[in-house]
């Protein structure tokens, strides 16, 4: 039966698929993206009788970023690719803004930095000229991640302020919570861990309140690790207990890899190095599905790390001498000097 729209009228295509979509947004960050997925095919295929429009561009769109969420990176990319196209052909500035930096993210994650600033640096002009300021903001926050991977703290900071700013200013919250993530993150690097546990507690918080389960698995990563930096191992284990959970209800395998590589190291620094390689073995093959560059770096290294403290001494090097030649291909400069210094100091008492 047709779904009615005010006074008994049937809802157009077009206002079902919106519906639709909608639903699959609130869905695709919670607990039930194959739901999401699910509606936006449905949407998708109301669309297909209305011809090229700014929804199917959004929809198109949207459905890619589902499954980008989830770690499916070569499945997301057709539809980002093809909304750019429809975007393009009906003139839709904002819709080829925001799928240029869909796509400049996919490049992020595959380490292809130069492809990702590139993108981005196109969507943000483009972004400008429409005055799309939730993306605007959005953009600066990546950019703010590129510098950070390329060894630019000064820079990242300065992105990752301009977007806080942006989403403070609008009182937009999901993204806001997007960019504390990331700023606690730059503050736990530099060694600041009370302005990191702070903003990721607030980001936490945002989180939690709206139901966004994706957002929140990532901070709990993230708490894990600033645990773990500062040698607090049961509170590590709670986060990333916590992170891994939430991976396994969404079916994300990324997230479920990145969680692993924090329980990895735990049990590395608890003395239990079996259980830490197995751990990581498991989570390299998960990650490797994903096409994430960084994240198989990471992985790398706390792989060698747990090899070396296993006693597998060649194991470890080759671990290692993979991981710094991972950091050198994407030019995340801090890394490889860690990875190489790491080849030569035998030390396996610290995370980082």
């Amino acid at each position: 039966m047709s779904q009615q729209v005010g006074q008994g009228r049937a809802a157009t295509p077009a206002e079902e698929a919106r519906r639709l979509a909608e639903l699959a947004r609130a869905a695709g960050l919670g607990d039930c993206p194959s739901d999401a997925l699910h509606w936006h095919r449905e949407a998708l295929a109301l669309l297909g009788s209305e011809g090229e429009t700014t929804l199917l561009a959004d929809v198109l769109r949207w459905q890619g970023s589902v499954l980008a969420e989830r770690g499916r990176t070569s499945e997301a990319e057709p539809f980002y690719q093809k909304s750019l196209e429809v975007s393009q052909r009906i003139a839709y500035d904002a819709g080829r803004a925001h799928a240029l930096n869909s796509l400049g993210s996919l490049a992020l994650r595959r380490g292809d930095i130069d492809a990702a600033a590139r993108l981005m640096s196109d969507s943000l002009f483009v972004a400008e000229g429409c005055q799309e300021r939730r993306l605007i903001g959005m953009l600066q926050q990546n950019l703010g991640i590129i510098a950070d991977i390329r060894g630019n703290p000064t820079a990242a900071f300065g992105h990752y302020r301009v977007a806080a700013r942006t989403f403070e200013a609008t009182n937009d919250l999901q993204p806001l919570g997007w960019v504390l993530s990331n700023l606690g993150y730059l503050h736990m690097k530099e060694g600041r861990f009370d302005d990191a546990h702070d903003a990721y507690s607030r980001a936490l918080g945002i989180a939690r309140a709206r139901g966004e389960l994706f957002s929140e698995g990532i901070i709990q990563e993230n708490l894990a690790e600033l645990a773990l930096r500062m040698g607090r191992t049961d509170e590590a284990y709670e986060s990333f207990r916590r992170a891994r959970e939430i991976a396994e209800t969404r079916g994300d395998d990324l997230r479920l890899a990145a969680a692993m590589k924090l329980q990895g190291a735990y049990e590395r620094l608890l003395g239990r190095t079996a259980e830490a390689t197995d751990t990581l073995r498991h989570a390299l093959t998960l990650s490797a599905v994903s096409e994430d560059a960084l994240l198989g770096g990471e992985l790398l290294y706390q792989f060698g790390l747990a090899l070396r403290a296993f006693g597998d001494l060649r194991g470890a090097q080759d671990a290692l001498a993979s991981a710094a030649d991972a950091f050198e291909r994407m030019g995340a400069r801090e890394w490889v000097r860690r990875v190489r210094q790491r080849l030569t100091d035998t030390d396996c008492s610290r995370y980082w």
